[in-house]
């Protein structure tokens, strides 16, 4: 039965609610709910790359990124359950002379941090990945600390570890509402009752912005298509090979666990989207294909891995990741509602930097000092030009289309 009080309600149970839910949990606040009106981890999580990649050239996106790498390392100590983690390592790969400066800030963050990183020649790459066909480039730096993850197995590990712990998981159950009195959270409306509560903690993926609308709020985290795909079992794959980031066409390449590969990329035709338009009984699986997108990706990737040219596409896979207009995360406690908690943005990122972004709810609700410079991750850090709906959306799809690019404002 669903509790009638609580102090904490974490409203969405993809990967970025159920860390937040056993973040707080380890942190002692054990009187938490998870409401989803799905199962667990059946928005966009399940269709996520699951790629980690934590070498930043910026120090605290490095101090961020290693927290979550190391985290993933130690997964299962910490929780108390397994994941699906293959720490394969990753090659990034710079054709031109342009993005070598890039290369060289990731070598000089690695050594900042004591981690090993390698540059390689073509042929060494090749050797790596028997299907990488690639006769010359400017920068190939290898990083052996990254890899990837099966993602739905990372959100039902933190869910299993939050209950372990205390929480309360109820599915099924649509948050329908938040009550706000005086300023402050106060409950939280559901189809199936009114749950009393001092916090909440908004994780509501692609609906994150909708529903912040229904509190006169103006997020600024706006969900947009990126899509996947995956081959059949392909000659020369192998599943501990790295994976492989090719800068200038913003394309990745990954071992896929049944022996093919999975493609995806950054740039081919950005569209995002207003919840407001889709029926009330959406759901990520029915997000149509842009063919015209995987077409284009295909015909880059195959210029790389030309056995591509030959393989089969087994499965397809489309989410809507929610960007913001810098390309940074969102998660802060909103000015305008004491007590309501957004953890938004991903970026495209959020399997590897959910560890992160669920301990620095905790730390919110724990009051505890600041882990990373607030004003980095605060809900309100943007311009009043973006308050406009066009140029937000506008400014999101461009940084999505610019994962791999620096992007200057």
């Amino acid at each position: 039965m669903l509790p009638k009080q609580t102090k904490i309600v974490v409203i969405g149970g993809g990967v970025l609610g159920t860390s937040a839910a056993f973040q707080l949990a380890d942190a002692g606040h054990t009187d938490v709910v998870i409401l989803d009106r799905g199962a667990l981890a059946s928005g966009t999580t399940p269709f996520a790359a699951g790629q980690t990649s934590y070498l930043s050239t910026d120090k605290v996106a490095l101090e961020f990124g290693t927290y979550c790498i190391e985290f993933f390392e130690n997964f299962e100590a910490k929780t108390g359950h397994a994941i699906d983690f293959h720490q394969v390592g990753s090659m990034r790969i710079a054709l031109t002379e342009k993005y070598v400066p890039d290369l060289q800030g990731r070598i000089d963050a690695a050594k900042s941090i004591c981690h090993e990183v390698e540059l390689v020649d073509p042929a060494r790459a090749s050797q790596m990945v028997p299907t990488l066909d690639l006769n010359d480039a400017a920068g190939i730096l290898v990083i052996p600390r990254d890899g990837w993850v099966e993602p739905k197995s990372v959100a039902v590990a933190y869910a299993a570890a939050a209950r372990d712990r205390g929480v309360f998981i109820a599915t099924g159950i649509e948050a329908t509402g938040v009550t706000v009195t005086d300023g402050a959270v106060k409950a939280v409306t559901t189809s199936q009752g009114t749950i009393e509560t001092e916090w909440v903690v908004l994780a509501a993926g692609a609906w994150t912005r909708q529903f912040g609308q229904q509190l006169g709020l103006n997020l600024k985290t706006v969900p947009v298509r990126h899509q996947a795909y995956v081959t059949a079992p392909t000659t020369g794959v192998s599943i501990d090979q790295p994976v492989v980031r090719v800068v200038e066409p913003q394309l990745y390449v990954r071992p896929d666990a049944g022996g093919g590969l999975l493609i995806g990329g950054y740039g081919y035709r950005p569209l995002s989207f207003d919840m407001n338009d889709f029926p009330g009984d959406f759901e990520i699986p029915a997000l149509p294909a842009d063919h015209i997108y995987l077409d284009q990706l295909a015909e880059a990737a195959s210029r790389f891995f030309p056995v591509l040219r030959d393989s089969v596409v087994i499965q397809e896979r489309r989410g809507l990741p929610t960007m913001s207009p810098d390309g940074e995360r969102i998660v802060s406690e909103v000015a305008e509602v004491r007590g309501l908690i957004v953890t938004s943005a991903c970026i495209v990122g959020g399997i590897h930097y959910s560890p992160g972004m669920g301990r620095i709810v905790a730390d919110i609700v724990s009051d505890t000092s600041d882990w990373l410079p607030a004003s980095r991750l605060k809900a309100d850090r943007f311009a009043d030009d973006l308050n406009d709906e066009i140029r937000l959306r506008s400014r999101c799809e461009e940084t999505y289309a610019h994962q791999y690019h620096e992007l200057l404002y």
